[in-house]
């Protein structure tokens, strides 16, 4: 069996860390719900790591922490790209 290739999420929270991180969104989906999209990421080592700690890791984890300058334009970026 082969397994998926992608992460898909529709929480708008971690596909913002994951952006601001660096990763690539590879597409945005349509969901069941009209008013939410989901974003698809490539899945990799480094994603799977990330994703495990936005879960999982401890609050005050070095590597949780993002510029709030990073953050916002992330999440301006994938307004726009929603919005497009």
């Amino acid at each position: 069996m082969r397994q998926d290739r992608y992460f898909k999420s529709s929480s708008f929270p971690i596909v913002a860390f994951l952006f601001s991180k660096g990763e690539q969104v590879a597409g945005i989906n349509p969901t069941d719900n009209p008013s939410k999209k989901e974003f698809s990421f490539i899945l990799t080592p480094r994603l799977e790591e990330l994703v495990d700690l936005y879960k999982f890791g401890e609050r005050n984890d070095p590597e949780l922490l993002v510029p709030v300058h990073f953050y916002e334009q992330a999440r301006r970026e994938l307004l726009d790209k929603l919005n497009t």
